[in-house]
């Protein structure tokens, strides 16, 4: 604070955790608790129930999600719902999130080449499949995309068969 720092945003695990692990809200409230100016609190937010809980026991100014984001960019909306009051909050269905999923590849392929844009979508576009049942064999056929034509084919594929 005493450096001019305007806010802090810090994550409850520590470097020898990286991903693994539980983050510890805790040490985020105790430095909420050590300073004047505002705190952003990050760390296993996966949803607005989480991000309520985080704000609650952190006394936190503000949340900072992470990797719950890949894959699902309408956990922003969830966290929103939530922090209205709203208990209830439905992700758009399978086919809509393909759809996104397709469109961010094509805006890869823009900027970035057919090369690159395939690599991301190999890691990407299975992140769109986190938790949908029977998704195995599409997150095989995935892992080895190359170009878009094959995006667009198991996107064609997904849409089929896991509604």
């Amino acid at each position: 604070e005493s450096l001019g720092v305007a806010a802090i945003t810090l994550h409850g695990r520590t470097k020898v955790q990286m991903y693994s692990g539980t983050a510890n809200w805790d040490y985020i409230r105790e430095v909420k608790e050590a300073v004047s100016i505002p705190v952003i609190a990050n760390g296993d937010i996966t949803g607005g129930e989480t991000a309520l809980k985080c704000l609650k026991r952190t006394g936190a100014d503000g949340i900072m999600i992470g990797r719950s984001t890949f894959g699902d960019p309408w956990i922003f909306a969830q966290v929103k719902a939530a922090m209205a009051g709203q208990t209830e909050y439905v992700r758009p269905p399978l086919a809509k999130r393909v759809d996104v999923a397709v469109r961010q590849f094509e805006l890869a392929l823009e900027d970035k080449g057919e090369h690159i844009a395939c690599l991301e979508a190999r890691k990407h576009f299975a992140w769109y499949l986190r938790g949908v049942a029977y998704a195995n064999y599409y997150k095989e056929q995935i892992s080895s995309i190359t170009t878009m034509d094959d995006v667009y084919r198991i996107a064609k594929g997904i849409r089929r068969d896991l509604q």
